[in-house]
């Protein structure tokens, strides 16, 4: 809003990162829960995304879906149909899906060597 008594401030033009091809890996373990979680049912993909939240800036988005999302890349990873979208594909390059036991259940757990810091919790990083 412009009230006249002050100079405007010229427009801040943001620009999205360019897309970069992603390489990731997959564990046997994390292939093994994969391929149970999916099932039999063809057409599954795993879209691996980043949400902006969490304890240092953005979270991991793991999404079992049906077909295919727009603007996304899609990845053949030892036989799983993995989709990661070009807008987060520079800060998901080189990152390894894993899956951990843990004492109150299993999960899946990101290495990424993109992230400048991660949480404790190992779901968001910065």
């Amino acid at each position: 809003m412009d009230c006249g008594t002050c100079d405007s401030a010229p427009a801040v033009v943001v620009e999205a990162p360019a897309p970069v091809n992603v390489s990731l890996t997959i564990t046997d373990k994390a292939r093994a829960m994969l391929s149970d979680a999916f099932g039999d049912t063809e057409g599954q993909s795993l879209l691996v995304g980043v949400l902006s939240g969490g304890c240092s800036g953005y979270m991991y988005d793991l999404q079992i879906i049906e077909g295919s999302e727009p603007d996304c890349q899609s990845l053949e990873i030892m036989g799983i149909n993995v989709q990661v979208p070009n807008a987060s594909s520079h800060l998901l390059d080189g990152i390894e899906i894993d899956y951990e036991d843990r004492l109150m259940g299993g999960g899946f757990k990101i290495n990424n060597p993109n992230a400048g810091s991660t949480c404790g919790c190992g779901e968001s990083f910065g």
